[in-house]
This record gives structure tokens, sequence and C-alpha cells, in this order.
């Protein structure tokens, strides 16, 4: 069964830095900092910046307007086989595939299927960041 969980969600920005500087002046810390991607540290799920036009690309659709901004949902799991474990089941429930469960190029495992609403989320497998005991994801 596919945990009922949401581990980290993504948000497509338009400018990195700029959003980081917004969210840390909310207070919030960084987990990750890097360049071109930076996750945000919550009491619940992780929050993650990534380039719009990359996200964008990993779903191969168009890049969104502003009014069409979207989000990605994800949940992490312990191996690349619970990642294609999950998928199969996501499937199974009636969702679409968007990208096939393969190697990342950041070194995990991952698969970004779609709910029939069009709500696209990430299964990933991160080696780098292991899972706590309620299955939420450990920054270095």
């Amino acid at each position: 069964m596919v945990p009922a969980r949401c581990s980290l969600v993504t948000l497509g920005v338009d400018d990195v830095a700029r959003s980081k500087a917004f969210y840390r002046s909310l207070g919030w810390q960084t987990g990750v900092d890097m360049d071109d991607f930076a996750v945000l540290r919550t009491s619940g799920p992780l929050i993650a910046l990534y380039p719009l036009t990359d996200m964008s690309r990993d779903t191969g659709d168009e890049v969104p307007t502003a009014r069409e901004r979207r989000v990605h949902l994800a949940i992490n799991l312990g191996s690349p086989t619970e990642v294609d474990d999950a998928v199969t089941e996501f499937m199974a429930a009636g969702a679409a595939l968007l990208r096939a469960p393969g190697a990342a190029e950041w070194g995990g495992y991952t698969s970004i299927v779609a709910d029939p609403d069009g709500h696209a989320w990430e299964i990933a497998h991160n080696p780098g960041w292991p899972l706590d005991a309620d299955g939420l994801p450990q920054l270095p």
C-alpha cells in the first residue's frame, strides 16, 4: 500500500534566488541551498524551490504562464523498488504516467505521475535523504 503522506512540495519558480530571499524573510530555514535548487525545512513536508523551466522539461509540457503556475507533490520512499511498486499502484488507481521510473541526474531514482485532475506527484528514492520513522526525508 502507498503510504498516505506528502514528503516534499516543489514550487516552480521564475527565480530561485528571489524565492529563497522571500522565504528566508519569513524566517524559514534552508536545508539544501544551491544556485538552482533549494529545500526549505518545515514542520511538515519539505518545500523545494525549483526553476519553472526545469519543472516543465521534467514533465514534458510547456512552461505555464504566471496564472497557470504549478506545484508538484512528492513522496519519498526507501528504495527504487518501492518507487516502482508505488508507481504501479498509482497507475492502477487511474494516474497518468508523465515520467517513467528511472535514474535521476541527482543520483536518485524517480518517476512522475498525475492524478485524475492532473496534479503531478513525484515518487522518488533519494539515497542522500534517509527517511525518519514517520517516512519524512531527513536532510544532511
